[in-house]
């Protein structure tokens, strides 16, 4: 008697029909299709049962792989010091281009991306006492907890305050890293985004009399200022909380305005420890003017949102992975400007970059995203 045809029978019949389409080996191609306009984890038997084309099968080899969207948690940690109020290069108030860089790049990723907020110091309250404590102090929670569709209520809050105090850089980074392993469920990637124009200060355990001073000498010396104990660089604590926080998966971004040229050997090692520098020097996301603070703001959250997937499992080989759209192969551009590159030392994460980003992020529902292992992907002119 014969029996009626399986799905699984069905599933085995294809895969042994897209093996015999390759030159590359025994096996199937290594593929990993994702329908671009949903948030979903397919299998091998969800990639093969869509029936990719034959026209997008290489001519390689290896073993079948999916790629899934990022979901993602960013919680932002803005700087709003006196120093603040000073220009950009090109003469807009520095508080006022950030806000308006975050109006505009904040709405285009809310939807799918959780952002919450702090902001650092504290505002003073009216008639309150300007004491060493007082201008360094810091809220022991969040401004706004992360959630879909926040970002009117971020703006919101920003609006609202006025930049004023020193730069407690180490104890904000603290507050919202904290929260991130409090809440370990989260799902995704968890974000700090760090938006700072100075050099991180408020330590009182550093000596004045010896430390490198975060302003001029005077800002350090007890006879002149009051305040000399919290003028000590806090480079090292700065650094090492974000560290912390990446060896528990918690990445930071650092965004430099200008102002912090002096201490840019400080934010490229606050960069480096997030796990999300640039490959390029400097290493943080210097925005001098309002301009490029729309450009760097930009970049850092769309690949954030819409341009960073994960592997089920990283290649046998990085080397030879080619990534495709429709049937295009995507440049593979390790200076991270148009094209893809590996974003986690694991290979398991991608980041896609410039147009290409673009052209990821708007396929819609149809297009199709294959991973081929196991093949060279075209590089660069």
């Amino acid at each position: 008697m014969v029996r009626p045809r399986t799905p699984r029978a069905e599933l085995l019949t294809l895969l042994a029909a897209l093996s015999l389409g390759c030159s590359g080996g025994s096996r199937p191609p290594a593929l990993g299709g994702l329908d671009l306009d949903a948030d979903v984890d397919e299998s091998l038997v969800s990639v093969v049962r869509d029936a990719i084309p034959l026209r997008e099968m290489p001519s390689c080899g290896g073993t079948a792989m999916s790629l899934t969207r990022r979901r993602a948690s960013a919680i932002l940690v803005i700087d709003r010091s006196g120093s603040m109020v000073e220009n950009t290069l090109d003469g807009v108030r520095k508080w006022t281009a950030l806000l308006a860089a975050l109006d505009r790049a904040l709405p285009r990723i809310e939807r799918n991306v959780s952002l919450g907020l702090v902001t650092f110091p504290q505002e003073l309250a009216p008639g309150a006492p300007r004491t060493a404590a007082s201008v360094c102090a810091l809220r022991s929670t969040l401004d706004l907890e992360p959630r879909f569709g926040a970002a009117g209520a971020i703006m919101a809050r920003l609006r609202a305050s006025l930049p004023n105090g020193p730069t407690p850089t180490a104890g904000a980074e603290e507050v919202a890293g904290r929260w991130f392993v409090n809440e370990p469920d989260r799902d995704g990637g968890r974000y700090l985004i760090l938006a700072t124009d100075g050099a991180p200060n408020c330590n009182t355990a550093l000596e004045p009399s010896t430390c490198r001073c975060s302003g001029g000498a005077a800002m350090c010396d007890p006879t002149m200022n009051s305040f000399a104990p919290i003028n000590c660089l806090d480079d090292e604590r700065a650094t090492s909380t974000i560290r912390l926080f990446r060896q528990q998966e918690i990445f930071t971004y650092v965004l430099g305005l200008n102002g912090a040229e002096a201490y840019a050997s400080v934010l490229d090692s606050m960069a480096v420890e997030g796990g999300r520098a640039r490959s390029a020097s400097p290493r943080f996301y210097p925005a001098n003017t309002a301009d490029e603070l729309v450009r760097e703001l930009t970049a850092i959250t769309s690949g954030i949102a819409d341009c960073r997937f994960a592997l089920d499992a990283a290649p046998p080989d990085p080397t030879l992975v080619d990534l495709r759209l429709d049937g295009e192969s995507l440049i593979h551009d390790q200076g991270q400007r148009d094209g893809w590159d590996w974003s986690d030392a694991s290979h398991r994460e991608i980041r896609f970059y410039g147009a290409t980003c673009d052209r990821v992020s708007a396929a819609t529902g149809g297009s199709r995203l294959v991973a081929a292992f196991g093949c060279p992907a075209p590089v660069p002119p």
